[in-house]
């Protein structure tokens, strides 16, 4: 999908009648921690809001087992990323804060970063080289 920008200004400062594609924003968070559990409440939001966005935005998830409270006050391990999406909320690293809808959870950092014109990253920096180098070719150039 693209937007097209019209009457944009010349060097001269007249308009011109042409129109530009733009193409739209695809933003993807890459961590899920405090920060970027955090982060991702305003992302999610402008993405929704802003016309140049994709509205669903991934957020890349390490994937982890939690002990978590179902409904009838069990206590049983799930995968963080299924929690986050369920509920729309990082009950770990985040709890009682609730996530915007748009947001959603990937254990794959591939499928999550997949096409992304935009990555936001949230998490330590030692972490960093092995994951780009597996980003490399699935991101937009």
């Amino acid at each position: 999908m693209e937007m097209t920008v019209a009457n944009a200004s010349n060097s001269h400062g007249s308009s011109s009648s042409s129109s530009t594609p733009i193409p739209m924003e695809r933003v993807c968070i890459v961590g899920s921690g405090n920060w970027g559990s955090a982060i991702s409440i305003m992302i999610g939001t402008n993405c929704e809001r802003l016309s140049y966005c994709h509205t669903q935005v991934p957020m890349w998830v390490f994937e982890e087992e939690i002990d978590v409270t179902a409904a009838n006050g069990k206590t049983q391990k799930r995968k963080i990323s299924e929690v986050i999406n369920e509920r729309h909320e990082n009950v770990k690293y985040l709890p009682g804060i609730e996530l915007p809808h748009n947001i959603v959870a990937m254990p794959n950092l591939e499928s999550a970063c997949q096409g992304a014109t935009l990555l936001i990253f949230v998490l330590p920096h030692q972490f960093l080289p092995p994951l780009l180098k597996r980003l490399r070719n699935v991101v937009h150039p």
